[in-house]
């Protein structure tokens, strides 16, 4: 047997209370005699010492006092062999879609209020856990018996605007509840349908889905097409908007640069329809805001950012003897806004002179401290790069797809260089392209950063192979982004998606700054790493010593803001667990003692009437 309410029996000191009643009225008892002449020669002190004897009277009150203190403290009966107090484990979707309003309250609310009650049926003796489900799961409350604090943290959660990690909050759950000693039950609060969840939490977890309602229009995606040497009047920009719901749409989608606006279109979309608006003619660089004027279900997905960069030269001072590669290059820049070159002998080289970078040609001097640098078919005494000799007719093989130096480039392969030095890449280095000679691989291109700057090497001659040649296309796009890379724009605007991870380094070593889209500061030490955890939507700003960035989140996720659901879950019960009354049942032995109460405290009413 346990109880619901154990502490109902510390009321059994009214025990005494009762008896110490009952001898103080027997003390007071009024009894009439005839004559007082025995009591003469009684002594008093006997008189006193007589023994306590309880009458059939007191008995009846004795157990129905017992009687109410044992309805009070509601106890249940435990199998013989099955275990004792109960464990759940509750697990809180907390993504964007529980914000969809459904009525005057959010899926959160609802599911929050449905957990409340789940932890209010849950007996004194019953431990419980509580899990938040957001893109990386958390404990909010590990096991306890004290269920008033699991409420207080319940009470302090909110959902993220980033989809949830249900496989790994799950994880958690099942592995807290996979005991042998003490087996748990999962519970899921989540708007989500069964069939979504991954097979192998299907049938472990009972699951109470929440959220009915598919009214929702959205932004599904933002995009600014601007090249690195691209003017911002040359920009070209998109924006998608979808209609989840079943039924037709209307809305106002606005744009602004820099709370600016240029723009407002009034749009109507049909059931499930997808509607596209191009933007051209960008007024001016900045922050690029779309949002959408509309009463859905959902609100997080209504706005979305992007950056149109200004107009930022690059500038590279090539150190070079030949005339064809200076005739090249000045072509290029020529055909490319914001590319400049400035040329220097050898021999007449003495720093880099405000250029963003180096371009050393069939020459190798150590690498410049103020400015990024790279070596074109490298050679010399001073040269950072041991070569061990010259092949020829050395085709391309492979690229390195996951360098961001070249990124979005598919070059034909293979391809063929005249001729290309064999160079050892240091070990601050990645290779780029790679081929075989001599019956190994070799580095044709390798990229890295040391003391401070972007460093690269081509072990291939630029002037021997043509850059604007029909043939080598591939070639003079490996260039390009190259240069790109080296001397990236220094933009003091980042885009990511909610959800991600965005590292800020290069801040000056003072404490930094960190406010997020709810305006919460949070201030870091001078030597610890920045990283931006976007769990919300909207702008990040992130500041040091002076030096400031600002980092917008975009919440752009399709089936997140795809709110409606094909099927309703029915809430189900949890799974019982061994040897524990389910809920409600527990209070069922207390109402047939209060019964029992009752009826005793007619038969000690009758004896009252009676002794009298």
């Amino acid at each position: 047997m346990a109880f619901v309410n154990p502490a109902a029996w510390l009321f059994g000191a009214l025990l005494g209370v009762l008896i110490a009643l009952y001898l103080w009225e027997r003390s007071r008892r009024r009894v009439d005699v005839p004559s007082l002449l025995l009591w003469h020669t009684v002594p008093e002190a006997i008189v006193r010492t007589s023994r306590f004897r309880p009458d059939w009277l007191f008995v009846l009150q004795c157990l129905l006092l017992l009687t109410l203190i044992a309805g009070l403290a509601d106890p249940y009966f435990v199998r013989p062999g099955a275990a004792g107090p109960g464990r759940a484990v509750f697990v809180l979707d907390l993504s964007a879609s529980m914000q969809a309003r459904e009525g005057r309250e959010t899926r959160f609310d609802l599911a929050r209020a449905a957990l409340r009650h789940r932890v209010a049926e849950l007996g004194s003796d019953d431990e419980a856990m509580l899990i938040g489900a957001g893109p990386r799961p958390r404990v909010v409350s590990a096991f306890t018996h004290d269920h008033a604090e699991v409420l207080r943290r319940l009470a302090a959660l909110e959902p993220v605007d980033a989809r949830a990690n249900l496989d790994a909050a799950l994880a958690i759950a099942t592995r807290a509840a996979e005991q042998p000693e003490r087996p748990a039950s999962v519970e899921l609060f989540t708007d989500a349908p069964r069939e979504q969840l991954a097979p192998r939490w299907r049938d472990r977890v009972s699951l109470v889905q929440i959220g009915e309602t598919d009214d929702n229009l959205a932004i599904e995606g933002l995009q600014v097409t601007q090249g690195r040497f691209q003017d911002y009047r040359d920009a070209h920009g998109y924006v998608a908007v979808r209609n989840f719901a079943h039924r037709e749409a209307h809305g106002v989608l606005t744009l602004q640069v820099d709370d600016t606006t240029f723009s407002r279109r009034g749009f109507s979309l049909g059931p499930r329809a997808v509607g596209g608006f191009p933007l051209q003619d960008l007024p001016a660089p900045g922050v690029l805001r779309a949002s959408l004027d509309v009463d859905d279900a959902l609100a997080v997905d209504n706005v979305a950012y992007a950056y149109v960069r200004p107009v930022r030269p690059l500038r590279v001072l090539a150190v070079t003897e030949s005339p064809s590669l200076q005739g090249e290059l000045q072509r290029i820049a020529r055909a490319t806004p914001n590319l400049q070159f400035t040329f220097a002998a050898p021999s007449e080289y003495a720093g880099a002179a405000g250029a963003d970078v180096v371009l050393f040609h069939r020459v190798a001097p150590p690498f410049p401290t103020d400015a990024a640098s790279l070596y074109v078919a490298p050679d010399g005494d001073a040269t950072p790069f041991a070569a061990h000799g010259t092949f020829t007719a050395v085709p391309i093989l492979d690229w390195n797809a996951q360098h961001p130096a070249l990124a979005g480039l598919q070059p034909e392969l293979p391809f063929a260089l005249t001729a290309a030095r064999d160079l050892d890449v240091p070990p601050w280095a990645d290779a780029l392209l790679t081929s075989r000679a001599d019956g190994r691989p070799i580095a044709l291109a390798f990229a890295g950063e040391h003391d401070g700057y972007r460093r690269a090497a081509l072990a291939f001659d630029l002037a021997t192979d043509t850059l604007l040649s029909a043939d080598h296309v591939n070639l003079l796009l490996v260039f390009l982004n190259l240069l790109d890379w080296l001397a990236p724009a220094t933009d003091t605007v980042r885009i990511m998606r909610t959800g991600d991870v965005e590292v800020v380094d290069h801040l000056p070593a003072r404490p930094r700054h960190i406010i997020d889209p709810h305006q919460h500061e949070t201030t870091l030490p001078a030597d610890t790493s920045v990283s931006v955890d976007a769990e919300y939507a909207g702008e990040y700003r992130v500041a040091a010593d002076g030096t400031s960035l600002r980092v917008f989140a975009n919440f752009l996720d399709a089936e997140e803001s795809d709110i409606g659901r094909a099927t309703q879950s029915t809430s189900n019960p949890p799974a019982p667990r061994p040897g524990a009354p389910a809920p409600g049942s527990q209070r069922g032995v207390g109402a047939w003692l209060y019964a029992v109460a009752a009826a005793l405290m007619l038969l000690e009413w009758f004896a009252a009437r009676r002794s009298t």
